[in-house]
């Protein structure tokens, strides 16, 4: 065992950076100064390190720090001057592309939208697979909106959309377009563009997928069609698969989607006993899922309305045994009388939820 231990330290030694005697603590000092709103001592230290580091990414990182700092200074050319530099030197590695987002961000902060815009788009058009695309996508089309409204910004964003098709950022641009168009009033031309990105970037590579079949799903419920809607949720959720030791590839939409399935069933469709099925399975087959408990308590909730006084306790008693921080806990005497109240009371606003009225503070 200690051989292995120590055989693990030389490994982890030797794959540990090596960076050019002084960058470190030329790094540290300027870092320090920044922390301490010291700016101009922190370029200074920032710009020894970037010219100390031999390697290029310890060389770039100096100089964003440095940039950094100038604009605090208020010396945006300076700043500006320093992005260009590290885009040109990077060679189109990491550091590069957010120094070319970054000097569209200056530009569009001191010399208005119209130049700034065109930095931005310079870099969405350059660096298609960055993950800032979206981001300064979305900026530029929310300022866009805010300034002339939603149809001006599907005008502008029309012309982007079409020169990124094909391309890495076309994603991004799709759905921020598929989404536009609900504000436009063309619900139902969102509905299909949202659908037709979700089929297209499918699992597991779409970084948007279940997004797009989710907002899909709401806007389906908006126009009347919950089945639907439900039939998208399940198409989402059609990829699950298991991994090594029980876990699962799960995504963020999956658990929320199946509770949705089970709240359409039992609020759109009225049909409440395939709801109680639906939101039995959502909490089955997403237990780890941080609104669990949520699930649990919206399926006690739907017995104890319909009078099944046991389903009723039986789900609070497992709600009791598997989410024992569920905050819900303080409210469980309230659906299930037999079972023994809480120190603390129940919150008002869950007691309104279940239909009782406010306690009254002097009562208590």
């Amino acid at each position: 065992m200690r051989a292995r231990a120590a055989l693990l330290l030389v490994w982890l030694a030797a794959c540990a950076p090596t960076y050019a005697e002084g960058y470190q603590e030329s790094l540290g000092a300027g870092l320090r100064a920044q922390n301490a709103g010291r700016y101009e001592e922190a370029v200074a230290a920032f710009e020894k390190a970037a010219d100390i580091g031999d390697r290029y990414k310890d060389r770039d990182e100096a100089r964003l720090l440095a940039a950094g700092s100038l604009e605090k200074l208020g010396r945006w050319d300076e700043a500006e001057a320093t992005y260009r530099r590290v885009e040109r030197e990077s060679d189109g590695r990491y550091q590069g592309v957010r120094a070319a987002f970054e000097t569209g961000r200056v530009v569009w902060e001191q010399r208005g939208f119209d130049e700034g815009s065109k930095e931005l788009l310079a870099a969405v058009r350059k660096y298609p697979s960055s993950g800032l695309v979206r981001h300064a996508v979305m900026r530029m089309r929310e300022h866009v909106e805010d300034e002339s409204g939603p149809d001006a910004a599907l005008a502008w964003l029309l012309p982007i959309r079409a020169s990124l098709a094909g391309t890495e950022a076309e994603e991004a641009v799709e759905y921020e377009y598929a989404k536009l168009l609900a504000r436009c009033g063309k619900k139902e031309d969102s509905i299909r563009a949202l659908l037709r990105e979700a089929r297209k970037f499918k699992y597991p590579a779409g970084s948007l997928t279940d997004d797009a079949y989710f907002v899909a799903s709401l806007f389906l419920e908006d126009v009347g069609r919950p089945k639907e809607a439900i039939d998208v949720l399940e198409e989402m959720m059609r990829p699950a698969e298991a991994a090594y030791a029980g876990a699962s590839y799960e995504r963020p939409r999956w658990p929320e989607g199946a509770f949705r399935i089970g709240m359409l069933y039992r609020d759109a469709l009225k049909d409440r006993a395939r709801a109680k099925i639906e939101l039995r399975r959502a909490y089955d087959e997403h237990t780890p899922w941080r609104h669990a408990d949520r699930v649990l308590w919206t399926l006690a909730k739907t017995f104890h309305e319909d009078g099944e006084e046991r389903e009723t306790c039986e789900t609070l008693e497992r709600l009791k045994k598997e989410k024992p921080d569920s905050r819900y806990l303080r409210c469980i005497h309230e659906l299930c009388p037999s079972m023994p109240a809480e120190a603390k009371p129940c919150q008002p606003y869950l007691r309104e939820s279940i239909g009782l009225e406010r306690e009254d503070p002097s009562e208590r």
